[in-house]
């Protein structure tokens, strides 16, 4: 049973797609909430043109080569979170490199958006190191129009950046979707890593890291599922509580529930324990 737990998970981890008549093996997006959370800029937009010209720049900070960006001209229609009077807006993405003949396509990874004129949608992008442009770092991170999760992803935006300005009062609810929905915001915050990797950690305040802890295992665990905005299962391995703290996850479990079970046990036996957020480079301790 903990092999079907596992495999359910790591299917949302990564997510195959056809393309081309050929398989590739695209990285499923991040939940909603920490799209949101990770991005310097979320708004509705239209792309109105393509620049021309391409652009030659590292993908990440400390790259040794540069690739080729095509600019995507973007007109603002509903800012939510990032901008201010800026009405229009640059956004560069990686065009894929056309296959030889003859040969399928088996690469993978985190793709991000090809944009083209006239899309309109839900951008959430990120400023590029090199300050020209900006980006929209993976699959997921651009809602078209079109999709019939469109209206519901503007929606969580929205939601998001309202948690984002007060998250504990959020985690204090007495609505237990907002305070899983919280839960997810601050670990998405707390526990993404950004470029250059192998981030430094420090605990978070003992207040919080209690609120988020109490939020995820009052809520009902269950296999995560493609587009859950916030799933406590998939929220708790984020953390990356593991052998180092004393806990390890049960060999033979019947569903989910008995792993939370099993770390509301463990969370008796360390009260003391503070989730660890990542430093960025140059934060101090």
């Amino acid at each position: 049973m903990r092999k079907k737990l596992l495999a359910l998970s790591l299917a949302i981890v990564g997510a195959a797609i056809v393309c081309n008549a050929a398989w590739a093996l695209i990285a499923a997006p991040p939940p909603g909430p920490v799209r949101i959370v990770n991005s310097d800029a979320v708004f509705v937009g239209r792309v109105t043109a393509i620049e021309p010209q391409d652009v030659d720049a590292k993908q990440f900070p400390g790259a040794k080569q540069t690739v080729k960006y095509r600019i995507a001209v973007v007109t603002i229609s509903q800012t939510i979170r990032g901008l201010k009077d800026e009405k229009t807006i640059r956004v560069g993405f990686v065009p894929p490199v056309p296959p030889k003949p003859g040969v399928p396509i088996t690469g993978g990874g985190n793709r991000s958006p090809q944009l083209q004129a006239g899309q309109d949608g839900l951008f959430m992008i990120t400023k590029h190191a090199e300050g020209k442009f900006y980006q929209a770092p993976g699959f997921g991170y651009f809602v078209a129009a079109q999709d019939k999760n469109f209206a519901d992803e503007v929606k969580l935006a929205k939601k998001v950046v309202v948690i984002l300005a007060d998250p504990l009062t959020a985690l204090k609810s007495k609505d237990s979707e907002e305070r899983l929905l919280a839960a997810s915001i601050q670990i998405g915050k707390h526990r993404t890593q950004k470029p250059p990797f192998n981030n430094k950690q420090e605990p978070i305040d003992a207040d919080e890291s209690k609120l988020i802890l109490d939020a995820l295992l009052a809520s009902k665990w269950q296999p995560g599922r493609f587009g859950d905005p916030a799933n406590a299962y998939q929220i708790f391995a984020q953390i990356g509580i593991g052998p180092q703290d004393g806990w390890k996850s049960p060999a033979k479990v019947k569903d989910i529930d008995e792993i939370r079970q099993s770390v509301l046990a463990w969370l008796r036996d360390h009260p003391g324990y503070r989730i660890k957020r990542f430093l960025t480079q140059g934060e101090k301790q």
